[in-house]
């Protein structure tokens, strides 16, 4: 996406900051892998969890859409705006349906049974990878190699994050942190609304030290009676908890999906941080009312 909005005038640094914004959306719209271990860690239904993530999502890519608008018309970003014939539109379309089968592959194959998500990233990418040599001719076989080094980078800079990250987590637990952390909660205050405002805040600064794999198996048998205790759902737990550890997937220092953005896109980190902020404030958002409004989860569950 990043060269694509390049192409349209968007400076490569914004591009590169809103893409990794939107990249946290990916563990709330199922299939997720965080929703599963959340389910399996505090014995919920994973089937719920699914459909509970499903509004909050698609909030959190309006939310990005609104903000992506507001600071488009601030830069002076326009794209392009090209009037086609109808059969032209019709050709593109017929044309980009081998490339459009790859999301309904993974998503099939995950939801049918065929395969689980990291045996679909592998068929995605060999799908991906036929199509853009064989069908579309865009890629020749020099370009392969060059995209196969580049993304062996990407992965052990990824891998080297997510390493540091659970060792850290590790530490934690070893250390008992957490549970203090909780104990510490429980005693500020017994106010239903400032309670789930410091747990939020408390696990947003978690997100940005602790990926959220580690962060969901530790944290999420802590937390959860106290949030019930506030009136929270364990369903609606799980939404806000991977939410939260969603946004410290762009906030620094751990900020996984920036580290990936910078190494995709060519771009330092300092750039790409000034546009981002904007995209957080907008995640926030979503955020809290995902928190306080419990209908939003609630309602796709017919509660």
């Amino acid at each position: 996406m990043i060269p694509g909005m390049e192409e349209h005038g968007y400076d490569k640094s914004y591009s590169a900051a809103l893409a990794a914004a939107a990249g946290t959306i990916g563990v709330i719209i199922p299939p997720s892998i965080p929703f599963v271990l959340y389910g399996v860690v505090v014995g919920t239904s994973i089937g719920d969890l699914f459909k509970a993530g499903f509004l909050p999502g698609i909030l959190m890519g309006v939310a990005l859409m609104i903000a992506n608008y507001i600071l488009s018309k601030k830069y002076g970003y326009k794209g392009v705006h090209v009037k086609r014939p109808a059969k032209e539109t019709i050709m593109i379309l017929l044309d980009s349906i081998p490339a459009l089968l790859t999301p309904g592959i993974i998503l099939g194959g995950i939801y049918l049974g065929i395969f689980t998500p990291t045996e679909a990233a592998v068929v995605a990418c060999v799908y991906a990878t036929v199509v853009s040599v064989f069908f579309y001719k865009e890629i020749t076989f020099a370009g392969l190699y060059q995209a196969l080094k580049e993304s062996m980078i990407t992965n052990g800079l990824t891998i080297f994050m997510v390493g540091f990250s659970s060792v850290f987590a590790a530490y934690l637990a070893m250390a008992q942190i957490p549970t203090k952390i909780a104990s510490a909660i429980l005693g500020v205050t017994d106010n239903q609304i400032i309670l789930l405002l410091i747990i939020n805040l408390f696990l947003l600064v978690v997100g940005c030290f602790i990926d959220n794999i580690p962060a969901t198996i530790i944290l999420a048998p802590i937390l959860l009676p106290i949030v019930q205790g506030a009136g929270m759902s364990v369903t609606t737990f799980g939404i806000v908890l991977t939410m939260n550890l969603a946004i410290g997937f762009v906030t620094p220092p751990y900020g996984i999906n920036l580290f990936v953005a910078c190494s995709v896109a060519k771009v330092k980190m300092e750039p790409m941080v000034k546009h981002l902020k904007w995209f957080i404030l907008a995640l926030l958002i979503v955020l809290a009312i995902t928190t306080y409004v419990p209908w939003l989860t609630m309602f796709p569950l017919g509660k």
